[in-house]
């Protein structure tokens, strides 16, 4: 298990015991601004499980999107605003099929880009975060981070030789989940609010970048 892998329990020990959440969510980023590798708190296993399979590339907080930011503690609210109305009420209805009421996400930085995440979600017997609770977060987080900042040099280095993916804008790395999920140029213009032209043109420019020649190669680049 690797020193990032460890932080994670304690991590969601430590936030849930500050801030009280119904469900909550560790996970690392990869260079594709991609969650993964989650380590779940409470039952969150069947919400996570119907979240991977068909809300994921809907989530208002992904990694993409909270880097834009510029801030390392959003709530759900910061993160609508980063997509559309008919994104936001096919997400929002999935957060009200499991009663979750807010969402706060954490992120922890290093190398300048975010590398791992906390998802922590309130359902209506919590209610919604308040001023408090998110300056409480903010407190956690810069202490988390300063565990992020000290790991091991032999990690250092081995993080600084591997021959990462190329670094992606945040509508590649849009476009990129989507493929992994298997939707269609037409189908991902929907989702994005962009037209058809304009997907075709990102994935031109994402194929050369990548060095591939198709959906597979891009995945297999990827994902693999």
């Amino acid at each position: 298990m690797s020193h990032v892998q460890t932080l994670g329990t304690p991590c969601l020990r430590a936030f849930t015991r500050a801030v009280p959440a119904s469900l909550a969510a560790f996970y690392t980023i990869d260079d594709t601004l991609s969650a993964r590798d989650f380590q779940l708190a409470g039952d969150a296993r069947s919400t996570h499980d119907l979240y991977l399979e068909r809300y994921r590339h809907l989530d208002p907080l992904q990694p993409g999107h909270c880097l834009q930011t510029g801030r390392q503690v959003l709530l759900l609210d910061e993160g609508l605003a980063f997509q559309s109305e008919a994104r936001n009420r096919r997400y929002q209805g999935f957060l009200r099929q499991h009663d979750v009421v807010d969402i706060a996400e954490v992120l922890f930085h290093a190398r300048g880009r975010p590398v791992l995440g906390l998802s922590l979600l309130r359902r209506s017997e919590h209610g919604r975060f308040t001023r408090a609770e998110m300056a409480t977060l903010q407190s956690l987080q810069e202490m988390m981070q300063l565990a992020v900042d000290q790991r091991p040099p032999a990690l250092q280095h081995a993080e600084e030789t591997l021959s990462p993916s190329p670094a992606l804008t945040a509508r590649e790395a849009q476009l990129a989940e989507l493929i992994r999920h298997g939707l269609s140029n037409k189908a991902m213009a929907r989702e994005l609010g962009i037209a058809p032209s304009t997907v075709k043109t990102h994935l031109d420019h994402l194929y050369r970048k990548l060095g591939v020649a198709n959906r597979t190669e891009l995945v297999s680049r990827l994902y693999l």
